[in-house]
């Protein structure tokens, strides 16, 4: 056999094979379509959508520390409630999307799927990954920090914030597992439940606002806003502008760039998430429950995860746990609300349900919040460790490989049946 020849044959003999060697991702012919104008064009919107969140991120945390700094909020509120919830919006419309769609065409599958998926995905991302992450960033912006590899932080905040976390989610849990049609009197329980949740939330805002310290002067950077305003000012004005629009910026343009950036993020977020369905589903050929329950979440909650990181380099603790723990305290009483009252929250422990993945989540979602709130209760001085927040990534870990075992071993689908 000519040279020529033996490696036509060993190439053909490669083709034939390239199916059982890449079967999970839709066999080689996948590859074809990553090097397509389509897909190359996509890639495009995809890096793009990225830059936007980061470039949001930033403009956001600068707007946000100003904003409660305006409205004399204290810097753990200003984390809890401004900055949580402000991010929380694009993966809260998700559920709510669903919702609304199944109550105006009468189907209740959108709701059942998507919506559950999204609810329950948010709170346990953010207890698992999202504190991965902050530890993992403690470590690695520990030679640029004022405390190093010490994660320091306002200690009673963070614990009022897992604690109505913990509560809530496990109120919401419960309610899960309780007899169908099960009442008092004349109220269904998950009435009952779901007027507890948003109670729990609303003394959760006003006890936040109650506590901490206001955000210092010298603690805030320039508003970017006002820094552009002065440039622009400079290059129309001979005199330049008679106000220090970056140092004292009025609230009209803090609020104006707070809401610029929140408009990024929402359209970054969205751009992402699209991409990321279109390379999992139509390049990766990814089982749609390995998209629904793992990367759909993880896409929604960057914003959470870029703003924390970034006031972490900045020694900005406080505000970092409390953008993430504030959004855990309104996803776990909120937008459960909403799962409890319109979708069939589908939560079980039967093993090779997608209700049972659902369930798992939220269990994990609660160690790790657990975990964390009697490690900070124990840091009576506000300084720990970044040992405990890693431990959300173990949990994370955990979960993908019970998800992976669950799709490419037992074929269960988005809607829980096993093929």
């Amino acid at each position: 056999m000519t040279l020529k020849a033996g490696l036509l044959t060993t190439c053909n003999s490669l083709i034939d094979h390239l199916p059982n060697i890449y079967p999970m991702v839709g066999g080689y012919r996948s590859m074809l379509l990553l090097v397509s104008p389509r897909a190359i064009g996509n890639l495009g919107l995809l890096l793009a959508s990225f830059v936007l969140l980061l470039l949001g991120a930033e403009v956001f945390t600068n707007g946000v520390e100003w904003l409660g700094h305006r409205l004399g909020v204290s810097e753990s509120a200003t984390g809890s409630i401004l900055a949580a919830v402000g991010t929380a919006l694009p993966e809260t419309m998700i559920p709510v999307i669903a919702i609304i769609h199944g109550l105006l065409t009468g189907t209740t599958e959108p709701a059942n799927h998507v919506g559950v998926g999204a609810i329950l995905g948010a709170p346990f991302m953010l207890a698992t990954i999202a504190m991965f992450l902050v530890g993992g960033s403690v470590l690695y912006f520990s030679g640029r920090r004022v405390h190093g590899r010490q994660f320091h932080f306002n200690a009673t905040a963070t614990c009022r914030d897992l604690t109505f976390f913990v509560a809530g989610y496990a109120l919401a849990l419960l309610g899960a597992f309780l007899p169908p049609h099960l009442s008092v009197g004349p109220i269904p329980v998950e009435y009952g439940i779901a007027v507890v949740l948003v109670g729990l939330y609303i003394l959760y805002v006003y006890r936040s606002l109650q506590t901490g310290e206001l955000i210092a002067d010298e603690g805030l950077e320039s508003l970017y806003l006002g820094i552009v305003f002065e440039r622009m000012g400079a290059l129309l004005l001979d005199e330049g502008l008679d106000h220090d629009h970056g140092n004292n910026p009025h609230r009209r343009l803090v609020f104006l760039q707070t809401f610029l950036a929140l408009g990024l993020i929402v359209a970054g977020a969205q751009i992402f998430v699209t991409e990321v369905r279109y390379f999992s589903i139509e390049v990766l050929h990814f089982p749609t429950a390995v998209l629904a329950l793992l990367i759909a979440p993880l896409a929604t909650e960057l914003p959470e995860k870029f703003n924390s990181i970034i006031w972490i380099s900045q020694d900005k603790d406080t505000l970092a746990i409390g953008n993430i723990t504030g959004a855990m305290a309104f996803q776990s009483t909120i937008p459960v609300t909403l799962g409890i009252l319109f979708t069939s929250w589908n939560l079980t422990l039967t093993w090779g349900t997608t209700g049972f993945l659902n369930a798992l989540s939220a269990i994990l979602a609660l160690v790790s919040g657990g975990i964390l709130y009697f490690r900070a209760r124990s840091a009576g001085s506000g300084n720990m460790r970044p040992l405990p927040f890693l431990i959300g990534g173990l949990l994370y870990a955990l979960f993908i490989a019970v998800v992976l075992y669950y799709v490419f071993y037992l074929q269960v689908s988005v809607s829980g049946g096993i093929h």
